[in-house]
């Protein structure tokens, strides 16, 4: 009997949960702008903004990079990460909140970045940033290995062949011979027959 009542009140919160979760926002509470998937090129920047309204609802609006994590609250203060070239913008007017980051000289290690928005009592929405370009610059990295791995085995081919072809270094290197490194010659003695 205890446990068929346990049960019961477990389901009894399930479906409470069911129901709170499904619940549409209140009327009037909604996105008017999201952040979008974008496309930059290196050295580029790029914008993202998530819009609500009313105005006295909050926005968190995350940044999440590779490195790190950074959140914008809004209505809040404007901050600044000028390190990573990211900034995050709060404007609240009289029938909207707008919370926006913006990242100036984009490199290709923020490929891949997503921009989760999340307004009191909506759902989250998520854009993410992915970098053009960022496959030339490995390219160019790659160019500059190799290049260098040639012109090191190039340096050192020279050189051999250089050596192999001057009398003077290879006296140089070479050593003494033998034969003169024995101080006191030995004679041989020739029978007579």
């Amino acid at each position: 009997m205890i446990r068929s009542r346990e049960m019961m009140l477990n389901l009894m919160w399930l479906f409470i949960c069911l129901v709170l979760h499904s619940a549409p926002p209140v009327q009037g509470q909604n996105y008017t702008n999201t952040p979008m998937n974008t496309t930059a090129s290196i050295s580029k920047s790029a914008t993202f903004t998530c819009t609500v309204i009313p105005n006295g609802m909050a926005i968190n609006f995350t940044a999440s990079l590779p490195q790190s994590t950074y959140v914008q609250q809004c209505p809040g203060k404007n901050i600044k990460y000028p390190s990573m070239g990211l900034n995050g913008n709060c404007e609240v007017t009289s029938t909207q909140v707008t919370a926006t980051w913006q990242m100036s000289n984009i490199g290709p290690d923020v490929n891949n970045t997503a921009f989760t928005c999340v307004g009191t009592g909506l759902p989250p929405v998520t854009g993410y940033l992915w970098i053009t370009g960022a496959s030339s610059y490995y390219l160019m990295l790659f160019g500059c290995v190799m290049g260098g791995f040639f012109g090191i085995l190039i340096v050192f081919i020279l050189a051999y062949v250089s050596l192999k072809k001057s009398e003077k270094l290879q006296e140089c290197f070479k050593g003494k011979d033998e034969d003169e490194d024995v101080i006191g010659g030995v004679q041989e003695e020739t029978l007579k027959d």
